[in-house]
């Protein structure tokens, strides 16, 4: 059987989408790319990875939104099958703070991201009436993002977020996926400014530092054992039984439980 590749979008906010590897051969090493306008990106979780049946299947968490997206398998180093292309919306527009570890997100709205601070390491030498300077590589960024949250629920879970947060990293999206926007952020620390003390309108003026993504052995997050209880509410696991009666696990990885 020929590998195939199929992309399944989870009705969860922000959207993840599941992508299905079949027709592979036991040994097969495999990596997934996801494919933005050209660009390969390492899908988290399917990175060289030695499978041990003819299917496998990672949660992307991490994509942009509102851009054409390509899932590309690549066997035993080759390119071998695709994904049909397909974009992804972002319901309610405005910014995603998210962790795809975890599942934790918040959605806010992006008030001030004027400045960032560029570090370089540097010594300078006063050698009588002359000064030498000798200059290292440029640091990381760093700035103050000022988001708002517009109620009472909107502020309880962007504080759920930065608790919870995996090392501290969230990510930043945007419908269209907008260059030197979207990235991934340590948050450092944070002022939370009450607008009004009758509701839960926020300022929160963070202080970030642009960083690499989360560890790479760390998957993203398709569903929890919550998610299954909260669809089977007030029924047994025989029903479950019977709705999966003669299905993998590829067929329950692929259902969206939201």
């Amino acid at each position: 059987m020929a590998v195939a590749v199929a992309a399944t979008q989870l009705g969860s906010l922000p959207p993840r989408v599941v992508v299905a590897v079949t027709g592979l051969t036991v040994s097969d090493v495999v990596t997934l790319l996801r494919y933005v306008a050209g660009v390969p990106t390492t899908v988290r979780g399917l990175d060289e990875v030695t499978v041990d049946d003819v299917a496998v299947s990672v949660t992307d968490a991490e994509f942009p939104f509102g851009v054409e997206i390509t899932y590309t398998a690549r066997v035993n180093d080759v390119e071998v099958a695709s994904s049909t292309p397909a974009s992804y919306a972002l319901p309610g527009g405005g910014v995603i703070l998210s962790d795809a570890v975890t599942g934790l997100y918040a959605q806010v709205t992006l008030v001030d991201w004027e400045e960032k601070e560029v570090p370089r390491k540097t010594s300078i030498f006063r050698v009588g009436a002359r000064t030498v300077v000798v200059s290292g590589d440029r640091g990381t960024p760093s700035s103050q993002l000022t988001v708002y949250t517009p109620t009472e629920e909107a502020r309880l879970s962007f504080a759920e977020l930065l608790t919870g947060a995996t090392a501290g990293v969230v990510q930043i999206r945007q419908e269209g996926g907008y260059d030197d926007i979207d990235a991934y952020l340590a948050v450092t620390g944070e002022v939370q400014r009450r607008l009004n003390h009758r509701d839960g309108k926020r300022l929160w003026i963070l202080d970030v530092v642009e960083t690499e993504s989360w560890a790479p052995e760390l998957p993203s997050l398709g569903f929890t054992f919550a998610d299954v209880d909260a669809a089977y509410a007030g029924l047994t696991f025989g029903d479950l039984d019977t709705d999966f009666a003669g299905a993998t696990f590829l067929d329950f990885d692929l259902t969206d439980w939201t």
